[in-house]
Formats: C-alpha cells, structure tokens, sequence
C-alpha cells in the first residue's frame, strides 16, 4: 500500500536532503533508506511475523489451545511469508518511486499494529495493516498506477514461485515443507488481491484509474489460487 505526500523535502540516510519534487530532467533520486524507515520495517517486520506464527499454528491465548513447540516450529514459515508477502510488497512500492525519481519510505502504523498483534496473539486470527509507503511527490497517474501496481505484481511473483516450490516439495514426498510453503504462497496470494479493492487507499484505486485492462489481469491470475484453495481444498 502507498500513500501520497505533497511535502517537497526528504530527509536520506546519509544525511543528504534530496527534494520530493522530481527535476524537469527527471533526474533519478536512488534507492536510500533512513534510519527512521529501517526502524519501521524491522518493527513491523518482528510484529507480524509472531502475529502470522500464532494464526498459522492455530494459537491464541483465549480459548485454552496454546502450543508453544507448535509455535515454534511455525515461525519460520512466518517469518518467510512476512519478509515475501508484506516486506517485499512495500519495498516495490519504494523502488518503483525511485526509478520514477520520487523519494520513498515506509512508515508503520501503530495503530494498526496493535489490533494486529491482538487479533494475532490474544484471539488466533491473521490481520495486518502495519502501515504504508509514503511517496514523496506528485507523480502522474500512470506513475501512480505503476508504482501502486509493484506490490501486488510483487505478491503474484513470490506467490507463482512458493506455489511451485511447493508442489515440487509434495512430489519429493516433503509433505510438511511442501504445506507451509504453498501456504506462504496463499500468504502472497491474498495479500496481493486484498491490496486490489478499488477503493481508497489500496493499490487497487490507483491502479484501477490508470488502467482497467491491467486490473483485471491482476485479478485473473491472484483470484483463482485463493478459490480453489478455499472452496475446493
């Protein structure tokens, strides 16, 4: 998910200060992270891993059925899936607004984090909205649509990838990696179709305004994973 910023300064960490605002000459501002944003990744990051590690063993400290060794063993699946599904989502954004020369940073929300890490740790559920790329600038509509586009496209690729690692996995008799990582995969799936609701502030509301033929490809290949998997598996 991206979000817009009028503000014109940009802060790198170098301690440079690059301008928002993108030159007449479309001059390339690089990939640069500040200390504040790997902050917030790292944050995020670690929150919704435990978060995805309780809903994807089953845990959840109301109801009585909390393993521990089940938890354990799940956590590095769900570290894989927050580091392909959430963090690579959010780096596209950032490197899709620097090729367009717009500086970038992920931000995380602490409010979305916290009902995160309740919904995941007290109740058992997997939810995030751990926070946003903010785009520093104001970048044409098709800009907009391409780099709003880079996350889900990110999520569809990692998920095509993981679901036929997995697959590979089953048919080499790998039958417990085979499952969590075709579940990483429906991690990527998911994400990927959830940021394309059409309505502000998902991906899907810039993407939709740029092009419709390229939203609904992006639904044709994220949507049918996800059905057959809960409607036929």
């Amino acid at each position: 998910m991206i979000r817009g910023h009028d503000e014109r300064i940009f802060v790198a960490s170098d301690g440079n200060t690059v301008y928002g605002g993108r030159s007449r000459k479309g001059n390339r501002v690089g990939i640069r992270f500040t200390s504040d944003e790997i902050k917030s990744l790292s944050i995020a990051i670690g929150v919704l891993t435990l978060v995805f590690a309780f809903a994807f063993s089953g845990n959840g400290l109301i109801g009585g059925n909390f393993d521990l060794i089940r938890l354990v063993e799940t956590l590095p699946f769900a570290l894989i899936a927050v580091l392909s599904a959430f963090a690579l989502h959010e780096l596209a954004h950032k490197i899709a607004g620097n090729f367009f020369g717009f500086p970038a940073g992920f931000t995380y929300s602490k409010r979305g984090l916290y009902i995160a890490f309740f919904v995941g740790v007290i109740l058992g559920w997997a939810f995030a909205a751990p926070g946003a790329v903010i785009i520093y600038g104001r970048p044409t509509r098709k800009e907009n649509g391409i780099i709003s586009l880079a996350g889900p496209l990110t999520n569809l690729l990692m998920g095509i990838i993981f679901l036929a690692t997995g697959i590979i996995l089953f048919l080499f008799s790998f039958e417990y990696f085979g499952r969590g990582v075709i579940f990483i995969s429906l991690i990527n799936f998911f994400i990927g179709c959830f940021n394309m609701v059409p309505i502000m502030p998902f991906d899907g509301s810039k993407i939709w305004k740029w092009s419709k033929v390229t939203y609904f490809l992006m639904l044709i290949f994220l949507l049918p994973p996800l059905i057959i998997y809960y409607f036929f598996l």
